[in-house]
C-alpha cells in the first residue's frame, strides 16, 4: 500500500506565475512538485500551511553563463568550478543555468565540457546543460573572441557535443563557417 501523499501549502504575500501577480493565493505542492495554484480560501485543511512574506516567482534559467563565486569556466574547467558558479548564480534566483565556454583552445572546450557533463553525473544543482560559444565563429565578427582559435568543427567536437550525459547543448557557431554536414549532426542530435 503507498504512503498518503503530503500536501504542503505556500502562502506568499505576492506570487508572480510567469504572466499575472496574484494576491492571495496558495500554492499547492507534494512530493516537491507544483499541484496547483488556488485561491487561498480555498486550501484543503489537510494541506500543511508555510507563510511566505514577500513574493514568490519562478527561477531564473540562464543560458550563458561563464562565471560566477570567482570562478570562470575557462579559467577553471572543473565539475567543482561549474558547482561554484551555479550556487553563486542561484542565490540571485538563478535555478537552471547552461555553464558557458567560449572560444578557446580544443583542450580547453574538452575540458569545460567534461566538466559540466560530471557536474551533471554527480547531480550539480540548476546545471541543465552546456553551452559553448564557438571556437566555430567568424573571425570577420570575432567580438571579444580570440580568432586564432577559431576553426570549424572536427569529427572529435561533434563526438564531444552529441555524447550522452549533457543536458541541453546550446552550440553558437557561423553557419556560413561551419559544414553543413556537421550543422545537421549536431541538429540530429537535439542539438541548439
Amino acid at each position: 500500500m503507498n504512503a498518503p501523499m503530503t500536501l504542503d501549502a505556500l502562502l506568499p504575500t505576492r506570487l508572480f506565475d510567469g504572466e499575472t501577480w496574484r494576491e492571495d493565493v496558495a500554492v499547492l505542492i507534494a512530493d516537491g512538485a507544483v499541484l496547483d495554484v488556488i485561491p487561498a480560501s480555498q486550501r484543503p485543511s489537510h494541506a500543511a500551511a508555510t507563510p511566505l512574506p514577500g513574493l514568490l516567482a519562478p527561477g531564473f534559467v540562464d543560458v550563458q553563463v561563464n562565471g560566477g563565486g570567482g570562478a570562470l569556466l575557462n579559467e577553471t574547467p572543473t565539475p567543482e568550478a561549474v558547482a561554484t558558479i551555479a550556487r553563486a548564480h542561484r542565490r540571485f534566483g538563478t535555478t537552471g543555468l547552461l555553464p558557458t565556454v567560449i572560444t578557446d583552445r580544443p583542450e580547453v572546450t574538452r575540458a569545460a565540457v567534461e566538466a559540466v557533463r560530471a557536474a551533471i553525473a554527480a547531480g550539480t544543482p540548476g546545471v541543465l546543460g552546456v553551452h559553448v560559444e564557438g571556437p566555430f565563429l567568424n573571425p570577420a565578427r570575432k567580438g571579444v573572441h580570440d580568432p586564432a582559435f577559431m576553426r570549424a568543427p572536427d569529427a572529435d567536437d561533434l563526438a564531444l557535443l552529441t555524447g550522452p550525459g549533457l543536458g541541453a547543448v546550446l552550440v553558437t557557431l557561423a553557419p556560413e563557417r561551419v559544414p553543413d554536414a556537421a550543422i545537421a549532426r549536431l541538429a540530429e542530435a537535439g542539438v541548439r
